[in-house]
């Protein structure tokens, strides 16, 4: 073998490695990506998009554009620096079409042929690679304005359109979840509804409460996955009333002993429905347990933290709806009256902690006082 040959040979090998090794890289940042996005919605995975930018190119300004199918105009989702939450596009500002419907990414810097462009968008140097999925066509991610002052050169656009298309691909699936997730929960309030016509005395009851909930977790700093499953948890919580007969639910009156031990069965009845569904375990244990009293003298003896925390803020949620609305054995009482009897109740029924996050939230301008139920025949 000549020097020629094996000098040649050496640079083919050298280029395969400098190959091997940047797929290597590409190959890991998409792994640490998918890790990343695994498990957020669609704003937590926009907002890590551009933070990624950020913290590997340095741009100043970029934003995350979704396209509105019905009006044909990209509307803006997230977006960092020097950008307009309200800033929209026309199918007209072509340069933004162009990169989706070519589903490549375009670099625009800072000549004269593009300056109106520019201008538009407020930028020296631009960077646009589009956003799409398997079976839609999501949007665009536009970047602007390196902070070392230079254009976008293939490199850049080469890393950005790999961390953009995983985006797109999370992004899309967060989208149908997100779908499922609105059908499944307009699903429930219908069939609420319909359980709540057959009772003279719950009529809105079950919205009340998921907005008191919702509220009191949100001062509790629930995360999002954990709001949706109280959400979901309280829209259910009286779902084992279905199996209570309906001439306890509409008595005119005091209810006895035993006719207060068939509606304290509800938590246990409505846990027992929902046990099929494997993927509703923590909203089956809410449900089941949202009468238990922090003390342990609850239906099941659970106490304190053993309640889940989920429960112990439906349960104050629950009865400050029960004590705010009439029943057929009692008028309703004041919110300051209600306010008393809960406080008294903490430590005792009711998780001190959610006692506390409840007061400040009623006691907040975000508290809405609940309107009157509607008269009934």
């Amino acid at each position: 073998m000549s020097n020629l040959e094996a000098d040649r040979i050496k640079e083919d090998l050298k280029a395969t490695v400098t190959e091997l090794s940047d797929t290597y890289e590409e190959l890991s940042l998409l792994y640490r990506l998918s890790e990343e996005f695994t498990g957020l919605g669609v704003d937590g995975i926009c907002r890590l998009l551009l933070q990624k930018a950020v913290s590997l190119l340095g741009i100043k300004t970029g934003a995350i554009l979704f396209l509105d199918s019905d009006s044909g105009r990209l509307y803006t989702r997230a977006y960092t620096g020097r950008w307009k939450a309200d800033t929209s596009f026309k199918k007209e500002d072509s340069i933004l079409w162009r990169a989706i419907l070519s589903n490549k990414a375009i670099t625009v810097c800072n000549h004269n042929t593009h300056r109106e462009r520019l201008e538009r968008i407020s930028c020296d140097s631009l960077l646009i690679i589009p956003l799409n999925g398997k079976k839609q066509t999501i949007g665009v991610f536009l970047v602007a304005d390196k902070a070392d002052g230079r254009e976008f050169y293939s490199g850049d656009m080469k890393l950005l359109t790999t961390i953009a298309s995983q985006a797109a691909l999370f992004i899309e699936n967060a989208l149908l979840t997100q779908e499922m997730q609105t059908f499944l929960i307009e699903t429930i309030r219908s069939f609420v509804k319909a359980l709540e016509a057959s009772s003279l005395w719950t009529a809105g009851h079950t919205e009340r409460v998921t907005r008191y909930a919702l509220s009191i977790a949100e001062l509790l700093r629930l995360d999002a996955h954990e709001i949706e499953k109280l959400r979901i948890s309280s829209l259910l919580h009286d779902i084992g009333k279905i199996a209570t007969p309906k001439e306890i639910l509409n008595k005119n009156g005091k209810l006895d002993d035993s006719e207060w031990s068939e509606i304290r069965r509800h938590p246990i009845v409505g846990a027992e429905i929902l046990s099929g569904l494997s993927s509703f375990r923590e909203v089956i244990e809410c449900i089941r347990y949202h009468h238990e009293h922090f003390d342990g003298t609850g239906i099941h003896g659970l106490c304190g933290g053993d309640i889940p925390l989920m429960a112990r803020i439906l349960a104050v949620a629950d009865a400050f709806d029960a004590m705010t609305s009439d029943r057929p054995y009692r008028k309703k009482k004041s919110i300051e009256e209600t306010i008393d009897e809960i406080l008294d109740c903490a430590g005792r029924q009711f998780d001190p902690v959610v006692v506390r996050a409840c007061i400040e939230w009623l006691k907040s301008p975000d508290y809405i006082v609940p309107p009157e139920p509607e008269a009934r025949a």
